[in-house]
């Protein structure tokens, strides 16, 4: 195999070295930002349970539309008395969950 001749200052096997290595790094980096713990979404509230009229802001939908969710199973709620509340930690995994598509 003919070896191409390269415009760099070292040799070929050398600069494949290299760049292996900076690929390895880079690699390495990105997994240990993944596994480190993801802070939560900054349009979060910091309560424990958000109220359905915070969940319809956060979602930008409407009551009925919560309420449909709810029904499908999409979401979890807690009734206490007569109000609704969503666990923010259910919600975050929604978030998560959710793919994100661009019209």
């Amino acid at each position: 195999m003919q070896e191409t001749p390269m415009l760099f200052p070292m040799s070929s096997t050398e600069f494949w070295k290299q760049i292996k290595t900076i690929m390895e790094e880079v690699v390495e980096q990105k997994l240990n930002a993944s596994m480190r713990k993801e802070a939560p979404p900054s349009h979060l509230p910091e309560k424990a349970l958000l109220k359905a009229t915070e969940v319809c802001q956060i979602f930008q939908v409407s009551k009925p539309t919560l309420y449909e969710w709810m029904k499908q199973d999409k979401l979890k709620s807690f009734k206490i008395k007569s109000r609704r509340y969503f666990s923010r930690a259910d919600i975050e995994a929604v978030i998560k969950q959710t793919p994100i598509t661009n019209p």
